[in-house]
């Protein structure tokens, strides 16, 4: 446990990094909450306060007319301990962004403890990422003849019906939420994001479509994160997947408590609500049980 000087000392340089990195990319680099920005201040000023939510913000990085997007996410002990880091682009395909984000959580592994690294990870892209970029074009390029269009599968085609259960040591970044809400909705999949501590992600839809969401989530750098649990209901009528959901859109919910923790007495509610409730022990290996507050 980091005594409070300590806390101090690894904020003073998660600030001093973001004010080096904002002098060179002034327009490039966001900021993801300027709230936190400011507690982490506060903190320094008076470490009596209680602990800030880790500070996050993204650097656009250009790269011959496409652009890299680097998402960080740094916990309260770094440099002390590694940042989460991951990379998108619009112009990669799901193979490239996966290797990409394979090869750069190894630079971050090799990243020396103590040491601020966040511009060595964009020194790294700046070298590396159009070697990506072309792949992905080259491979999109020869398949666009071979793909069919998604959107004129044959309504009575029989497909796999899934329910994705994932578990993540927790959700807090705001750029991956959204990353994963938006694919959510770009694939026709139905479920939950519970944010906080833990994190779970809860997403059904055809087999393929959940396959594809899980193959974009898991390259997000996560501190831990895994299929608890999968379920599918072989041989269902395309038209007909909406009668087997459970959920009827996809939303983020959220039941903290204190230090950031989820109430799991208003997650197991919340899971009987939808008739998941088998979900919980899979999840968390006990048996659930309503908290005091629910309803």
């Amino acid at each position: 446990m980091s005594t409070p000087q300590e806390v101090t000392e690894t904020l003073m340089a998660q600030v001093n990094e973001l004010q080096t990195l904002q002098s060179i990319y002034p327009t490039e680099l966001v900021v993801a909450d300027h709230g936190v920005l400011a507690d982490i201040n506060e903190y320094i000023e008076r470490p009596d306060r209680d602990l800030p939510r880790w500070l996050e913000y993204a650097i656009t990085i250009p790269l011959n007319g496409e652009n890299v997007e680097l998402l960080i996410n740094l916990p309260t002990n770094y440099p002390k301990e590694r940042p989460e880091a991951y990379a998108r682009g619009s112009h990669l395909d799901r193979t490239q962004q996966c290797l990409l984000n394979k090869d750069l959580s190894a630079i971050v592994k090799d990243q020396e403890e103590g040491e601020a690294c966040i511009y060595t990870l964009i020194s790294w892209l700046q070298d590396n990422a159009e070697t990506y970029l072309k792949a992905s074009v080259c491979s999109q390029a020869d398949k666009r003849s071979d793909v069919p269009n998604r959107g004129n599968t044959d309504d009575q085609t029989a497909v796999v019906f899934a329910r994705y259960w994932i578990y993540s040591h927790h959700i807090y970044s705001k750029f991956k939420r959204r990353d994963v809400a938006s694919l959510a909705r770009e694939n026709s999949i139905t479920g939950f994001c519970l944010a906080g501590k833990p994190g779970i992600i809860c997403m059904e839809g055809t087999l393929e479509d959940c396959d594809y969401c899980w193959q974009k989530i898991k390259v997000m750098n996560w501190q831990r994160i895994l299929i608890k649990l999968l379920e599918k209901e072989e041989n269902c009528i395309r038209e007909s997947v909406g009668n087997v959901r459970k959920f009827a859109d996809f939303q983020e919910v959220s039941f903290p408590t204190t230090e950031r923790h989820n109430d799991m007495g208003q997650l197991f509610k919340y899971l009987t609500d939808h008739d998941c409730q088998h979900a919980f022990k899979e999840l968390f290996g006990i048996e659930g049980k309503f908290s005091k507050f629910s309803d």
